[in-house]
């Protein structure tokens, strides 16, 4: 059911909230610490709610802590990284995802199997790699637009953001573009992502 994903992919997607939250095993991410079984199995009741609630006729909230979600990655989907990828942290903000991790980019393919000069040349051996993207929801839809990718700490310029997107995540994830609506699953009508917590509106269709 899980599909090995491109470091670029996985970052990029779990900026996306509706990918983040939603289809949890198609993205993978992760943090140095442990956090409890207990609240990983949260964030999965919670998950199961949202899909039960799908053919209800009345109006239903859930609110997702990031205690659950970090949870949640680093036990159910901690296993499942793909090589190269370590010292990952996701953090909720005010209509922001934020991620970082330490890749090591000598073990990754583009997502269309062909080698970029420019980005061989800059993505060589291990570097840390930061992503910030802003997330819009409404009306059953959402949308993410990548705000700043920083590589060690310099942020790199749109163009090449571009680049990257292109060839590390639409030859396998198309669906996950930036800046292009994708439809809410479960009925979510709308998701208000907060520091901390993202509270998750579901109405009957």
């Amino acid at each position: 059911m899980f599909k090995k994903l491109s470091i670029l992919a996985c970052l990029i997607v779990v900026c996306s909230l509706g990918w983040y939250l939603f289809y949890p095993r198609e993205q993978a991410a992760g943090l140095s610490a442990r956090p409890s079984r207990a609240e990983a199995d949260a964030f999965s009741r919670k998950v199961e709610k949202l899909s039960a609630g799908e053919k209800a006729r009345s109006a239903n909230t859930v609110e997702f802590r990031q205690s659950e979600i970090d949870a949640y990655i680093q036990h159910e989907l901690a296993p499942l990284f793909p090589k190269g990828l370590e010292q990952v942290n996701v953090q909720l903000q005010q209509g922001l995802i934020a991620g970082s991790a330490r890749i090591n980019f000598d073990t990754l393919e583009t997502g269309d199997g062909k080698s970029n000069p420019l980005l061989s040349a800059l993505l060589r051996g291990q570097h840390l790699l930061d992503v910030v993207a802003s997330v819009k929801t409404q009306n059953g839809t959402g949308s993410y637009e990548v705000s700043k990718v920083l590589l060690d700490q310099r942020e790199i310029p749109k163009p090449l953001v571009d680049l990257l997107i292109q060839k590390y995540v639409v030859p396998k994830y198309p669906t996950a573009k930036p800046n292009t609506p994708f439809p809410l699953p479960y009925n979510v009508d709308h998701a208000d992502l907060q520091p901390g917590k993202v509270i998750v509106y579901q109405v009957p269709r």
